[in-house]
């Protein structure tokens, strides 16, 4: 895992109560045979990104369950498909716990002790169930711009979550016809959204839910004020953009690459969308990732990148300010064909540890093991050293 940046303190929280249902038939009778040294609580937690302040959590009394996870197996493991975005606490005693990663055929990574637990198959059926349910939970719905446009129909008001900060605030939908066009209601939405984005306004694209009759679609935002008004004294002079799944810009029938990677990201679908995504939009999702300094969204993209290569992306998002795709306008799309290999060059500007800008290229190789397989990256390199050594 690329990690480089530290954990936010968690400002907002999501608790899902256990259902009766999945606790099981046997609970009972394990907890009158549980030794008084074993441990019995369990949490999962998700988060959208490492760096999230927001975050939903499960919390699970289930002692059969826990004393499966202490009596599994523990084998070496170098390399495991985890889900990125969620954690499950076992507490030894009240005040101390171990943290596992969820693989995603339901054993756990112990990351610390480089060990995989190797659970009975109803015990990894089950906490697979309880992570597609806090998942669900979570996330936004994934709704193509067709539909979603008849739930945030114009004039309505709807309620927008940060999915980083939790943060939320209320707008409506003015305009828009391949996107939203929407306004804060009041000065206190506009500077809870200002808040955001670090108090100043940006087009950065950022991963939200929209929320609005018990409906809650993954979207993405940008958070720079343009356009016409129509709000008076909210404290926001234009409007702003909500892309959906499917959603375009005004000036163009192709959706824009960046606002769509936050969709998905918005509805816990980047693995998914990584594998069916052609080589250009794999070399773009990577540099949005590294201008976020995002190391989990980073591993999702750059699944075989080996133990020096991690180390030199730790190396360079210590140092980045910011990164971004030189070019204005679409980004060429691929005509993969049977194709098993590619390459992408992408211009970008570059500001490195608060100095000028730098223009570079990135050059993309990647590959996959068949015309249906998705494609990887497997190797990174740069026309300045300062960038990629």
């Amino acid at each position: 895992m690329i990690r480089p940046m530290r954990r936010l303190t968690l400002r907002w929280s999501l608790t899902v109560l256990l259902a009766c249902g999945l606790a099981g038939a046997g609970e009972q009778q394990a907890n009158a045979k549980r030794p008084a040294d074993r441990p019995e609580r369990l949490e999962m937690t998700v988060r959208a990104s490492g760096t999230a302040a927001m975050f939903s959590s499960l919390k699970i009394s289930s002692p059969r369950l826990a004393s499966r996870i202490a009596a599994a197996e523990r084998r070496p493991a170098e390399r495991v498909d985890c889900y990125t975005d969620l954690e499950v606490s076992v507490w030894e005693t009240d005040d101390r716990k171990t943290v596992y990663r969820l693989e995603r055929t339901g054993r756990l990574w112990d990351e610390a002790a480089s060990k995989l637990l190797w659970l009975p198959p109803d015990a990894s059926e089950r906490l697979l169930r309880y992570a597609e349910a806090l998942r669900s939970r979570h996330y936004g719905k994934l709704m193509d711009w067709n539909e979603a446009r008849s739930i945030v129909g114009r004039k309505s008001l709807f309620t927008i979550v940060d999915l980083e900060s939790g943060l939320s605030f209320r707008v409506q939908r003015r305009a828009g016809s391949d996107h939203a066009d929407v306004q804060p209601v009041s000065r206190e939405d506009s500077a809870t959204m200002k808040r955001i984005y670090g108090d100043k306004w940006s087009w950065e694209r950022r991963a939200i839910v929209v929320a609005k009759d018990g409906a809650r679609i993954a979207a993405s935002m940008n958070g720079m004020p343009h356009g016409g008004d129509g709000i008076p004294d909210n404290g926001f002079k234009g409007h702003f953009c909500v892309h959906f799944l499917g959603s375009t810009s005004h000036r163009s029938d192709t959706p824009d690459p960046a606002h769509q990677l936050m969709v998905h990201k918005a509805g816990g679908d980047l693995r998914r969308y990584f594998d069916s995504a052609s080589p250009a939009a794999l070399a773009s999702s990577f540099v949005e990732a590294l201008n976020l300094k995002d190391g989990d969204m980073l591993s999702l993209i750059w699944t075989g990148a080996s133990a020096e290569e991690t180390a030199m992306l730790s190396r360079l998002l210590e140092r980045l300010d910011s990164i971004y795709y030189a070019r204005a306008g679409k980004l060429a799309q691929d005509d993969d064909g049977d194709k098993l290999s590619a390459s992408v060059d992408l211009p970008v500007l570059v500001r490195l540890d608060g100095r000028g800008t730098l223009r570079a290229k990135l050059r993309f190789e990647l590959a996959r093991s068949s015309p249906q397989s998705p494609w990887r990256i497997v190797g990174l390199g740069s026309d300045h050293s300062s960038l990629i050594p």
